[in-house]
């Protein structure tokens, strides 16, 4: 089981990079099944997993776990990842399209003008949750970072 790419195709090397190293990452030790009281956990050992696929595959950006932008805002980013001139953003949340959305909308508030490349990794949640409407999130966000001048791509593990 791995991520599965669901928002438009880049040509920009970086973002093609990360989607390229990203969908080779392996998530069924992490979501064969429903994560239950597991849930905080297992989202935490799979956020260490794929920090740790990214410093392999991409050693020339500095991987930060719980990333905190500014000591005024008390949110952190799940994986930071810091290049030379631009900074990726990695979010983990269960496919609610609810969530993407907010996350993106706070991320994009609080980073620097940097350009940014920004990902949804959007891991199974509840059958309630509508992953369709997720993934046309996904589209409203690439959209919306297009217009800002940065990128973004969003993944929906099945």
């Amino acid at each position: 089981m791995k991520p599965l790419h669901r928002s438009k195709i880049s040509d920009v090397p970086i973002l093609l990079s990360l989607i390229s190293h990203i969908t080779d990452i392996e998530c069924s030790n992490y979501f064969s099944e429903n994560l239950g009281e597991e849930q905080k956990l297992t989202v935490s050992q799979f956020q260490n997993h794929v920090k740790s696929a990214l410093e392999r595959a991409m050693p020339e950006i500095e991987w930060i776990s719980e990333h905190r932008v500014s000591r005024n805002v008390n949110d952190s980013i799940d994986i930071f990842g810091q290049g030379q001139d631009f900074v990726v953003v990695i979010e983990l949340d269960a496919h609610r399209a609810d969530q993407v959305a907010k996350k993106f909308v706070s991320r994009m508030a609080i980073l620097p003008t940097t350009a940014t490349y920004y990902i949804s990794l959007c891991y199974p949640g509840t059958k309630k949750m509508n992953k369709s409407e997720c993934e046309k999130y996904f589209s409203y966000c690439e959209i919306l970072a297009s217009r800002m001048g940065h990128h973004y791509a969003g993944f929906i593990i099945e």
